[in-house]
């Protein structure tokens, strides 16, 4: 039996099935260098803030609906970055750049309706060069979002939790396992 949105479950149960799941991801490549990056810095497109932004990721299955973000997969094409922790943080603005890539989190960012951040171990070593990991939220079983007002956007920066010197040029794929109200 299936059902379609806004259908009761059962005539003695008349909440209807509203969800929808989904996985949704961006992705951010870093620079052409090999600067060691700091525990807490950030990992951007540009050591330029100006040419920095957060990642988009179409997150609520319709403009200004509300979901859940349930678990957060990163993977980089760098064997440097096996065994890193990151954290993933979602907002729900973009949030404005002060400096770029290798600065300090803390430093860089505006609130920007913070929602909050998974934490990220990337434990996982495939062929390729490829590591990944798969985190929870820091706080809590899920995070509950609403989209920048108008979209369906949210907005991800990835910060480092975890002293390592990159390979040139990588990419960090995040993917957000997302329940759409």
């Amino acid at each position: 039996m299936s059902f379609a949105i806004g259908t009761p479950i059962a005539d003695n149960n008349p909440l209807p099935v509203t969800g929808i799941t989904a996985v949704v991801s961006g992705a951010v490549q870093r620079p052409a260098d090999t600067l060691a990056y700091a525990v807490g810095d950030i990992v951007a497109q540009s050591t330029t803030a100006a040419s920095c932004s957060a990642v988009p990721i179409a997150a609520s299955r319709d403009i200004d609906t509300t979901g859940l973000l349930r678990r957060c997969r990163v993977k980089v094409n760098d064997i440097a970055w096996f065994n890193a922790t990151l954290y993933v943080h979602v907002f729900k603005d973009a949030p404005t750049f002060s400096s770029g890539d290798n600065a300090a989190f803390a430093a860089a960012l505006s609130e920007s309706n913070y929602l909050g951040a998974f934490t990220i171990t990337l434990d996982q070593k495939f062929s390729g060069s490829i590591v990944k990991g798969i985190g929870a939220p820091l706080a809590g079983s899920e995070i509950i979002f609403d989209p920048a007002a108008g979209t369906k956007n949210l907005f991800f920066v990835i910060e480092t939790r975890t002293a390592v010197t990159p390979g040139s040029a990588k990419t960090f794929t995040a993917a957000f396992e997302v329940f759409r109200d």
